[in-house]
């Protein structure tokens, strides 16, 4: 049996609720102080598109601030229960397969998460921080996933195809594991926690990290989902690509490295949904790279923005003489 207690500092609980466990829907995040402040915009789009519902956000952070800590809280109402664990310096990862430059340890962090959550619920709802909710969950949580350790959704067929000449595996089957419905009882008979922790660390370069390992070891143990509840969107600058989302689409993931919270991005629905979190007075962050604020002072150049073209340029040229 895995023991999470390893990895795991210290629990805090915050409730209002008088619900019983049972009739909360558990949904699972992870990450550090670099995604607090998307983690927040997830759960509050979670929130406000399911009012008839109760949840448990549980949280596995590592090195998330007082500041954001704080926030988190104010979430938390009759309908809302939050818990937070808060993760130590013990749980390590082979750096050398963290290939993508926007991938950490942390997105490895969430092989704990059936472990830690098996004694509170038989079942629970990860999600990536890089994801809004559009319309209500409780239909894919309630789906029955009784015969498999986990609800996935495909990836698509470029990932796929790539995924094919990597591995042997059935590459049509190959999941995005950004949304995974857990089966925590299954899992823990599977001994998975363990057995990931030890794939990803066993010496092989996995490209994609957690993904990679999660579906090599759970090939033909899935239930394959519809894609409205993982639908995967590319954006550029002007985030156009909003415009043309699905109209069924439940959960929307923001995949590449190119993230909404950024002010080189102007997403609509991402601003929409942190306007009304708790971070509604935390300026979203500039820009991952320079080159970004470069490259957006050109777009607003072209749009006739000139004063936000100024703006990113003057930025850019700070950033290049630090």
């Amino acid at each position: 049996m895995f023991d999470w207690k390893k990895f795991v500092n210290k629990m805090e609980t915050f409730s209002e609720s008088n619900e019983p466990n049972s009739n909360m829907l558990h949904i699972a995040l992870a990450f550090d102080d670099n995604y607090a402040m998307p983690a927040g915009v997830t759960i509050t789009s979670v929130i406000k598109n399911n009012s008839s519902s109760c949840f448990c956000f549980h949280l596995l952070v590592d090195n998330v601030s007082l500041e954001n800590i704080a926030k988190f809280k104010e979430l938390v109402n009759q309908q809302v229960t939050i818990k937070i664990y808060y993760l130590n310096d013990n749980f390590e990862i082979n750096p050398n397969t963290l290939v993508l430059g926007y991938l950490s340890a942390v997105s490895c962090v969430r092989f704990i998460l059936p472990a830690l959550l098996y004694s509170q619920t038989k079942k629970f709802l990860y999600i990536d921080s890089d994801i809004l909710c559009l319309k209500p969950i409780s239909e894919l949580y309630n789906t029955d996933i009784s015969n498999y350790v986990a609800a996935v959704i495909s990836d698509d067929k470029p990932m796929q195809n790539k995924i094919k000449q990597l591995y042997d595996i059935d590459s049509e089957r190959y999941f995005n594991s950004g949304v995974l419905l857990i089966n925590s009882e299954k899992w823990m008979q599977d001994d998975l926690t363990n057995k990931c922790i030890e794939k990803v660390n066993d010496g092989n370069i996995y490209h994609f990290a957690d993904q990679d390992v999660l579906n090599i070891l759970l090939e033909n143990k899935t239930l394959l989902l519809p894609i409205k509840y993982n639908t995967k969107i590319h954006i550029t600058f002007p985030c156009n690509e909003e415009k043309a989302i699905a109209p069924y689409t439940v959960l929307l993931h923001y995949v590449t490295g190119y993230k909404p919270w950024y002010q080189t991005f102007n997403s609509q629905l991402f601003q929409s949904y942190h306007a009304l979190s708790p971070w509604n007075n935390t300026p979203r962050p500039l820009a991952l790279k320079k080159s970004w604020l470069r490259n957006y002072a050109k777009h607003c150049f072209k749009e006739k923005q000139f004063s936000l073209s100024i703006k990113f340029y003057y930025l850019y040229l700070l950033r290049k003489l630090v």
